[in-house]
């Protein structure tokens, strides 16, 4: 992701997306947070995904998933909205799209180079 684009998402109120494979391993995904963005999310993972874990920044459980299945989700307003979207898709009603979506790597590349920047700016100071 280009770095004023990667800026620009991580700016919004975000959700992690945890996929857990079939091989054991695990993806950690960052993306803004919407019942739409969600469903595509869901949909977009499916096919790698035994499991889906999605937080807040502040690691609050947003919902997890079995596959494309939602298991668990604390707010039930928000899971009906999800569902508008989900729904159609796991019908075959509808496509899921491409949202803007963050790999655990490049933000922490992102907050590393926005760390670095700042300590340039305090030994300045000095």
């Amino acid at each position: 992701m280009e770095k004023d684009k990667l800026a620009e998402l991580l700016s919004k109120d975000l959700i992690m997306g945890y996929v857990y494979g079939y091989d054991g391993g695990r993806q950690v995904y960052y993306f803004e947070k919407s019942p739409s963005n969600i469903a595509n999310f869901i949909m977009l993972h499916k096919e790698n995904a035994d499991e889906m874990i999605l937080t807040d920044t502040l690691d609050r459980l947003v919902l997890n998933t079995f596959g494309e299945f939602i298991n668990r989700c604390p707010d039930q307003e928000l899971m009906q909205e999800i569902l508008k979207d989900l729904v159609p898709m796991q019908m075959g009603e509808k496509e899921p799209v491409s949202i803007p979506v963050a790999s655990e790597e490049e933000v922490q590349s992102h907050w590393d180079e926005e760390e670095r920047k700042e300590m340039e700016v305090e030994l300045r100071m000095q």
